[in-house]
This record gives C-alpha cells, structure tokens and sequence, in this order.
C-alpha cells in the first residue's frame, strides 16, 4: 500500500491553490481516498472543514486514519449539512440537505448525475457544475479510464484478445474504449443516444447492443439492469449510480461475487459500486489535483450574486490550466 503522503507529496496544485479559498467553512462529500484527504487538509489550513463520506466502498480507511492523526474527523451527512458550502459529488450531500429542510444550498458538483438531480431541488440553490468544464473533460476522457485499467487488473485476468462491451459512451467511455483498445481488447460500444454511437463508429469501434463479451463496462449516468448482461461475463462499473446485483448469490470470491438469474451466469466486481474507486486508486493524481483546484476556486464564485446552476467560471479553468502549462505542475 502507497502512504497517503505519496498522494500529497504530488499534489501541488491543491497545496498552492488552498491558500485562496475565502470561504468560512465548507463540507466535502466525495470518494473518501488519499487524494481527496490531501485537499481536506490543505483546505483545514484556512477555513473550516466537514469531511464525510461518499459511502462506505469509495472510503480508504486509510485516508480518515491519516485525516485523524492531524486532527480531522470524519462526521456524518447530516451534521456535514451545517456548513454553508459544498464540495459534492452525485448530489449526495445536497440531496440529504434537501431532505432535512435546509433553506438554501451553495454547492461545488463534481458530477454530470449530479448536475440532474441538482436541476430537481426545490430549495434556492447557487451551483456550479465542473462537469462541462475542459478541467473535467481532461480527467474523464484521458485519466479516468487509469482507475478501470487498475481495477481489471486486480482482477488477474489476461486482458488482451478480451472482447469487452463498453455501454455508455460518454466521456469516459471513450477513454475507457480507447484505452482497452490499446492493451490489445477487442472493443465493442453501445449506447441509447445515436449520436454517440454514430460517434463511436466514427472512432473506429464496432456498435452493438447484443454483441457477447468477456468483460461488461458500465459508463452510463443512470441505472442499468441486466439487459447488456450475456451469461460468463465480468460486470464492471463505472457510473455515478450503483449497479443492483440480481439473480441468486452463486459464490462470493471476495471483491467479485457471482449471480445467477434465468439462466445466465455472471460475475459482479466490487457489489457493483464504482470499481475504479473500490478496490483501485480512483483517478491519477494529476488530474485530480486539477479538478480539486477548480473545485476551490469555485466555492470562491459561489459567495457572488447568481441563482441557479451555472458552469465552471472560464476565469477559474484560465488560472489552473495556465498554472499546469507554466511548468510548476
């Protein structure tokens, strides 16, 4: 196991950028892991911090360890819900305030499925989405992919000639599709929206809803059920909404359990929760130590007069691309 400091040691973006966040208190409700520890404490340093956790698949009991030793605690959603700012991912924190009658929510998402539930809040709510930002799309396209390629691999599984099912050909879709093709998979996309399967032949890959594969890639922003599932088949996931296991529990080896269900046979990684962050490393660091510094910034924006749910300002993508291109990074 890599120490949390390996994390921070790396994280320089975070460490210059904290100093700026003006903002009196703040709860970060993301993936619980060493990168995301790395910022609550740069972030303890000038103001105050609420860490609690995502759930329970996505926390590193490691990270916490590391959070208490320097004096953070980890505490429930609900007393989370008391600070006046929000680092959320999935609406997660933002859904729960909601739900316990805060008046008004001033929230950093991190996540397009975020983004959605956000848009069906009734409360007043200042928000900006990092999600359509070119920050975002550098992480989701080309460094998100790294965690699913982590993830496989702890499986022991020999990859290349692997047929593989990519079903969401989102942004990470892609870079997950790219990059199994690279590692010698033969890939397969399918996804509900024409125009992304027009853009994935257009890419090179074959398109189908039905084609068999060794290995199911679940990219998509909502629930999925068994309908992309052929018997035999690894079911890996890497949306924002947990995958429902189905069928009778056939055999538990651990981080992957096996189902079965009207005759099909199937093998579910980590009970269907993001695999890139339960049982690998998540995102590589310096993609998180951009989108974590935009994050910052924003919390910044979200004390200035707007309503509503706005994208990442272009001055904040502006100030860490141009901190990343000057050779500090």
């Amino acid at each position: 196991m890599i120490s949390v400091d390996w994390f921070c040691n790396r994280m320089k973006l975070v460490k210059k950028f904290a100093k700026e966040v003006e903002v009196e208190e703040v709860a970060v409700c993301i993936p619980l892991e060493p990168k995301t520890a790395c910022m609550l404490y740069e972030l303890s340093k000038f103001t105050r911090v609420f860490a609690t956790k995502l759930d329970d698949f996505s926390t590193k009991i490691e990270a916490i360890e590391w959070l208490r030793e320097r004096g953070i605690d980890v505490v429930n959603k609900r007393e989370a819900i008391k600070a006046k700012y929000f680092i959320d991912c999935s609406a997660v924190l933002s859904r729960v305030a909601e739900k316990a009658g805060k008046d008004e929510i001033n929230v950093v998402e991190l996540t397009k499925t975020g983004e959605n539930y956000l848009k069906k809040i009734k409360c007043r709510i200042k928000a900006i989405s990092v999600d359509s930002s070119k920050i975002k799309e550098f992480e989701s396209v080309y460094a998100t992919c790294f965690g699913l390629l982590e993830a496989l691999l702890r499986l022991n599984v020999y990859l290349p000639s692997k047929s593989v099912r990519i079903v969401g050909f989102g942004k990470i879709g892609q870079g997950c599709a790219n990059l199994l093709r690279k590692i010698g998979c033969r890939v397969v996309v399918w996804d509900k929206d024409e125009e992304k399967r027009l853009r994935a032949s257009f890419f090179g890959f074959e398109v189908s809803r039905d084609a068999r594969a060794d290995i199911l890639v679940l990219c998509t922003d909502s629930k999925v059920g068994l309908e992309y599932v052929n018997d035999g088949c690894i079911v890996v996931n890497m949306g924002a909404e947990k995958f429902e296991a189905e069928g009778k529990l056939v055999e538990d080896f651990g981080i992957v359990k096996s189902y079965e269900k009207d005759g099909i046979l199937y093998y579910l990684v980590s009970d269907g929760y993001a695999a890139n962050l339960a049982i690998a490393n998540g995102t590589p660091i310096e993609a998180m130590d951009m989108t974590f510094s935009a994050a910052m910034l924003a919390l910044n924006h979200l004390k200035k007069d707007f309503s509503g749910i706005i994208s990442l300002p272009k001055e904040i993508e502006e100030k860490v691309v141009s901190e990343v291109l000057s050779g500090n990074f």
